[in-house]
This record gives structure tokens, sequence and C-alpha cells, in this order.
């Protein structure tokens, strides 16, 4: 009788499992009350602020630049630059049109260095000497011209402490196409 009982079962069990077929799905259930809400997310890149290309024609200033070491430097008022920035967030500086290269439309993270081991040395950079200014410096052995630097452009890139990366990544270490795609920044 044992092996009846178990064969009726295996039986059954498999008849029920072949036999069954999934009907079709029920109404929606009413919506389920509202969860918590949760911690504010950081700050996006809508706090980041670039300046447009300054063209530097004739605005280069040769007063002052020594206490720079630099030939000449060039002042750009820059209101999005506060004490708060100059404290915890990143400012970031390129230039385009670089003389001795002939390369109108290259963009060059600053500090840039060129012409080491051709018998001259060019050396841009900038300086956030007080909050509402930004100071382009130009150093260099054999220098240009002020008029020969009027084809130069700058621009800047304001990233304040709170934007979310903003000192994990090393915006420093990227080139200015990333800077760009990361921060939604127009070339």
């Amino acid at each position: 009788m044992r092996n009846f009982n178990l064969i009726t079962i295996v039986i059954s069990l498999t008849a029920f499992q072949f036999g069954c077929s999934k009907g079709s799905a029920g109404p929606q259930g009413p919506a389920g009350p509202q969860g918590p809400q949760g911690p504010q997310g950081p700050s996006g890149s809508a706090s980041v602020v670039y300046s447009p290309w300054i063209l530097t024609g004739t605005g280069w200033d040769t007063t002052g630049a020594s206490n720079y070491g630099a030939v000449d430097l060039f002042n750009k008022t820059a209101p999005g630059i506060t004490q708060s920035i100059i404290d915890n967030g990143v400012v970031l500086a390129y230039m385009k049109g670089d003389p001795s290269t002939g390369l109108s439309n290259e963009v060059f993270p600053l500090p840039y260095s060129v012409g080491v081991g051709y018998g001259f040395t060019d050396i841009w950079d900038f300086v956030l000497n007080a909050p509402g200014n930004i100071r382009f410096l130009y150093k260099s052995d054999n220098p240009w011209t002020t008029a020969e630097l009027a084809t130069i452009s700058f621009r800047y890139v304001i990233i304040p402490g709170g934007v979310a990366g903003g000192r994990m990544l090393d915006f420093r270490k990227m080139s200015y196409e990333e800077v760009c795609e990361i921060l939604n920044i127009p070339e």
C-alpha cells in the first residue's frame, strides 16, 4: 500500500504542475503612503562659475609685475572669487593663443610653460591676489612685447567647496576638455 500512495502523490503533483496556468493580472492596488524624506543631496554644478574667454589686448601691465617675478601681468575683475572660494573652493585658469606656439585655439591649463631647451622659457601662471580679482602672470627670459601678448586669451573656472566632487576630483590634473565635460561648461 505504501508504494501505491507514493505513486499516487507523484502522479497528482505532476498533473497539478502541468495542468495549471497563470491567470490574467488583477487590478492595480491603491498607492502606498508617502515615505520619509531623504537627506539633502550635495550641490550640483549649477554653482560652478566660468568666465568667457577674455582677450587681453593691450591690458598687460608691467607695474608690480616684478613682485611676482613676472615680466607682465594682466588683472581681471572676478566678483565670483570670494574669500570663501579662496579658502574652500577651487579656481582653475586656462589660456589660449600662445605666440610662441602659433596655436591660437589650443587651450593650455595654467600654470603652463613652453620653450625649455629651445633657448627661452615662457611661464604663464595666475594668482588670486585678493577677493574679486584674478591676476594672470607672464614670466620669460626672452619676453614678448605687449603688442605680441595682445593675442592671448584667458578663462577661469570657479568651483565652490560645496560642489559634489569639487575637492575629491583633482581638476588640476584633468585636461580642459575633461573639466568642461564634467562641469557642463561650453568650450
